[in-house]
C-alpha cells in the first residue's frame, strides 16, 4: 500500500511563496550576503558578531549565538511580534494577499465581532468612572489605590453602575445583539428565562488585553465587601485565563528591552510598579502559570522573576506559579515537572527565579513605598531551584541517617531539574554541609535510580517521501502518545517550520486543550498529513531510545547546516583574499598568534570553522538545537 502525502497548508505554503524571506527580515536586522546564505545581528540578542543566518534555499532562520532561535517565516513574525501562530497567519496572509480558509474567516470575523463588543463595553465603563456616578470609584482608585491619571488611561479603568441592565441598554442601542454580548461574557443569562442582565455591577473595571492589545474580558472590584472580591469574565471565545498574562500588551516592549519579565498575581500588582516606572510586570489573574504563559513570555525574555509576599498564601502561590517548570506535588509529578523545566529552559536559556517580598506587603505597595527595595528584589531573586530546596530543607538538620536520606531522596527531583553541573554541584555542597554528611553521599543517593545503560535503537533511515529528520520525529511521536510524558516539554525550535511547532503543542498536551490551543484548519491539515506517514513499530522503550536519537540526529544537522554557512564565508574569502594567505592567517591563528583588527573578523571565522569540524565528529548529548 502506498501511502499518501497530503502537502502542508495551502495557506501556509501560498504566505511562503508569496513573501520574501530574506526581505522580510531584512526589514528588521542588516543582512549580508555570505555565500548561498545571509547573515547579519540577531534581532533577539545583544551581539556584537553576527551569528545570525538565513538560508532561503530552506525557508528558514537561525541564531547561533547566545539565544539559540530559528524557525520560518511564520515563526520569526510570531517572536517578532508576541503573536501566536494563529496571529501571525493572519499578519502574514494580509500582507501576502492570501485569502484564508472559510473556516478561518469566519472565526476571524466572529472574533473581531465580539471583541467590537468588549471594545464598546470598555468604552461605557470608562465613561461611567468620570461621571457623577463613579465617585466612588474614583475615591477608591485615586485615594486609596494612589493611582495617577497615566495609570488610569494606560489601563482604561472604569466603573460599571449597580444596575442590572445599563451596559445591555447601551449595547442593543449600538445594534449589538444579547446573544453576542452573553457569548463575550458581558451579559449573563436570565434563569427564570427573562432577560440577560448585567454581570458587572457596583465594581471598578478593569479591563484584560491579550498580548495585541485587543480587549478580550474584564475584572470586576468590588468596593464593600462584595463576594468574590474580584469578579472576572468567564472563559469564552475570546478570553481563555490560561493563555492570557494581564498587562502583557503594555509590558512588552519594556520586558524585551531587559530581558525580564516579573510575574505576579493580580491586577493591581502589575499597575502600581507600572506607575512606579516598573514595565515588565504581568500577572496570571490568579491562576497558575500554564505553558501557554511560558511560551508567550519565551518570546520575549530571558528570566522570569516570580514576585511573591512571603507569607504561608504568598509561598504556596509561588510554588502553584512555578509546579509546571519545577514543582514538587508528588514523586511522580515531580520526576516529570523536572524534566518539564530542564526542556523548557534548553535551548531557550530562560532563567526562572523567585523573588520573596517583604512580609505582608504586595508588589504595588513595594513598587510605590520602596522603589530601590523592589529594584532589589528583582535583581537578587533567587534561582527557582535554590528557593525551592531552600523552602523544602528549612532550617533542622537530620536526626538520623534515615531522616537524611529521605530528605536527600525529597530533594533528588530538584536537583536533578538543574542542568548547569556547576550549579547543581553548589547546591549539592550546602545539602551535605547542612545535612552533615559527605558530599559523595549525597551524589551516590542522587546516582542510585538512576536509568542504567539500555540497548541503543538506532532511529531507522528516513523512510521514502520523508522531507527532513524533523518531520520523521514528529510524525513518530503522533504516532506514540506514550512518549508524551518524556516528550512533551521539547524546545519549541526544534522544530523549523511554526505550522509544526504547532501540531507538535496538540500533540503535546493531548489535543491541546490545557493551554487552550483551538486547531486551524491549517495545523488541523498538517496534523493529518503527518499522521498519515507509516512509522516503523515499537515497544515503548524502544520508542523513546529511537525518539532521542533522532533528537541527537537533529542536534547534529544544526551543526552542520552551521558549518556548511561558515565555509561558504570562507570560500567567499578564499576568493578575494587568496588561498595562501588564508591558510597562512589559519596557521597563525591555531598557534594562537593575535591576527591584525583588519583580519580579525576572517580569524575568527577561521577559528569558528576549525570548532565547528571538531564538534560534529563528538558524540555529545544534545545541546542547544
Amino acid at each position: 500500500m502506498v501511502a499518501y502525502y497530503r502537502p502542508m497548508s495551502d495557506a501556509v505554503e501560498e504566505v511562503k511563496r508569496r513573501i520574501d524571506l530574506v526581505e522580510h527580515i531584512g526589514r528588521v536586522t542588516r543582512l549580508q550576503k555570505a555565500g548561498r546564505n545571509f547573515r547579519g545581528l540577531c534581532p533577539f540578542h545583544t551581539e556584537k558578531t553576527p551569528s545570525f543566518y538565513v538560508f532561503p534555499d530552506k525557508g528558514t532562520w537561525r541564531c547561533f549565538g547566545s539565544c539559540g532561535e530559528g524557525g520560518d517565516l511564520f515563526s520569526f513574525t510570531q517572536k517578532r511580534e508576541n503573536v501566536d501562530f494563529r496571529g501571525a497567519l493572519r499578519m502574514l496572509a494580509d500582507e501576502a494577499g492570501v485569502q484564508l480558509s472559510a473556516e478561518s474567516a469566519a472565526r476571524r470575523s466572529r472574533t473581531d465581532h465580539l471583541s467590537g463588543i468588549m471594545s464598546a463595553a470598555v468604552d461605557y465603563y470608562q465613561r461611567a468612572f468620570r461621571e457623577e456616578g463613579g465617585a466612588a470609584a474614583r475615591e477608591y482608585i485615586f485615594e486609596k489605590r494612589r493611582l495617577n491619571e497615566e495609570a488610569v488611561d494606560a489601563f482604561r479603568i472604569g466603573w460599571a453602575e449597580n444596575d442590572w441592565r445599563h451596559l445591555r441598554d447601551y449595547l442593543l442601542a449600538r445594534g449589538y445583539e444579547e446573544r453576542d454580548a452573553v457569548a463575550a461574557g458581558l451579559l449573563v443569562e436570565s434563569e427564570s428565562g427573562g432577560q440577560p442582565y448585567d454581570r458587572f455591577r457596583g465594581r471598578v473595571i478593569i479591563p484584560i488585553a491579550d498580548e495585541r492589545g485587543q480587549y478580550v474580558a474584564m475584572g470586576g472590584r468590588g468596593l464593600h465587601g462584595e463576594e468574590p472580591k474580584y469578579l472576572n469574565s468567564p472563559q469564552t471565545e475570546l478570553f481563555d485565563k490560561g493563555s492570557t498574562l494581564f498587562g502583557l500588551h503594555l509590558g512588552a516592549a519594556e520586558i524585551r528591552s531587559t530581558g525580564v519579565a516579573v510575574v505576579v498575581e493580580g491586577y493591581m500588582d502589575v499597575i502600581g510598579p507600572w506607575q512606579a516606572g516598573f514595565r515588565n510586570v504581568v500577572a496570571t489573574m490568579g491562576t497558575s502559570l500554564t505553558e501557554h504563559h511560558v511560551a508567550l513570555l519565551k518570546r520575549l525574555a530571558k528570566r522570569v522573576v516570580l514576585a511573591m509576599d512571603p507569607d504561608a498564601a504568598g509561598m504556596a502561590a509561588a510554588e502553584r506559579a512555578g509546579a509546571l517548570l519545577s514543582g514538587l506535588d508528588s514523586p511522580e509529578g515531580a520526576a516529570r515537572a523536572a524534566r518539564s523545566a530542564q526542556a523548557l529552559t534548553a535551548g531557550t536559556e530562560l532563567d526562572l527565579r523567585v523573588a520573596p517580598l517583604p512580609p505582608g506587603k504586595d508588589p504595588d505597595e513595594v513598587a510605590h513605598e520602596d522603589p530601590e527595595g523592589w529594584k532589589r528584589a528583582v535583581a537578587d531573586a533567587l534561582p527557582y531551584a535554590e528557593f525551592l530546596l531552600t523552602r523544602l530543607m528549612g532550617p533542622r538538620l537530620a536526626d538520623s541517617p534515615i531522616d537524611a536520606r529521605r530528605m536527600v531522596d525529597r530533594l533528588r527531583p530538584v536537583l536533578l531539574s538543574v542542568a548547569d553541573p556547576v550549579e547543581r554541584a553548589m547546591y549539592v555542597q550546602r545539602i551535605a554541609r547542612q545535612l552533615g554528611i559527605n558530599e559523595n553521599a549525597v551524589l551516590e543517593r542522587l546516582r542510585q535510580g538512576a536509568p542504567t545503560g539500555r540497548r541503543r535503537y538506532a532511529a531507522p533511515a528516513e523512510p521514502a517521501g520523508e522531507r527532513t529528520q524533523e518531520e520523521w520525529l514528529l510524525s513518530f511521536l503522533l504516532h506514540h502518545s506514550s512518549l508524551r510524558q518524556d516528550f512533551g516539554n521539547l524546545p519549541e525550535h526544534l522544530f523549523s517550520h511554526a505550522i509544526d511547532r504547532e501540531v507538535y503543542r496538540l500533540w503535546a498536551h493531548g489535543a491541546g486543550q490545557e493551554a487552550g490551543i483551538d486547531a486551524d484548519p491549517e495545523v488541523t491539515a498538517r496534523s493529518g498529513e503527518l499522521t498519515s506517514r507509516r512509522i516503523p513499530v515499537f515497544t515503548e522503550p524502544q520508542a523513546a531510545t529511537v525518539a532521542r536519537e533522532k533528537i541527537r540526529e537533529i542536534s547534529r544537522e544544526r551543526i552542520i547546516l552551521h558549518q556548511a554557512a561558515v565555509n561558504e564565508q570562507v570560500s567567499e574569502a578564499e576568493k578575494s583574499v587568496g588561498v595562501g594567505p588564508l591558510a597562512r592567517l589559519g596557521a597563525d591563528v591555531w598557534r594562537g598568534l593575535m591576527p591584525s583588527m583588519e583580519q580579525r573578523d576572517l580569524a575568527e571565522t577561521l577559528i569558528e570553522a576549525q570548532q565547528l569540524g571538531v564538534s560534529i565528529h563528538r558524540r555529545e548529548e544534545p545541546g542547544r538545537l
